[in-house]
């Protein structure tokens, strides 16, 4: 829990350093991070992909999964909500600048269905997550996002790991 609460003062940080300030544009890039978990909540894919430029590079760091196209950010999405059925997001920050959003979050859902292709199992554990998407945004779009968060901490939060 400390690592993503440590990369969020990074990016605080950086964010600051590279003049973050409350410009129309800050605030759209903010208002898109919140839409972004919105989207997650809304366990549309639809919702997630509007939010994505034509061409654009999603990383889920903790995996090393990278996605590039919509159809294959839709696999992941639909994947990560089936074996997470209850998934919902808190909203715990979110700063954005001209060029970026950063947003920390806490994932919470109960382990139900789990990901057999992967080999985890259904544990029936509920967990609370905490993480960190960070955005790079063109024209009122993503092309890049990082989401940031702990794959052990994960793995034991939901029971799947001791």
């Amino acid at each position: 829990m400390k690592s993503s609460s440590v990369l969020f003062l990074v990016c605080l940080a950086g964010f600051l350093l590279s003049g973050c300030n409350e410009s129309k544009v800050a605030q759209q890039n903010e208002s898109i991070a919140i839409s972004f978990i919105k989207a997650w909540d809304s366990h549309k894919a639809t919702d997630l992909n509007a939010l994505f430029a034509k061409d654009f590079l999603y990383t889920e760091v903790a995996s090393g999964q990278t996605y590039a196209n919509a159809d294959a950010l839709t696999t992941y999405f639909t994947a990560t909500i089936a074996g997470i059925p209850d998934s919902k997001f808190k909203i715990v920050s979110v700063m954005g600048n001209e060029k970026y959003a950063a947003i920390e979050w806490i994932w919470k859902g109960t382990n139900s269905v789990g990901w057999d292709f992967i080999g985890i199992p259904a544990t029936g554990k509920y967990f609370e997550l905490p993480g960190v998407s960070v955005m790079e945004i063109e024209n009122q779009k993503i092309i890049r996002n990082s989401d940031y968060w702990d794959w052990n901490t994960f793995m034991k939060l939901i029971g799947a790991t001791p």
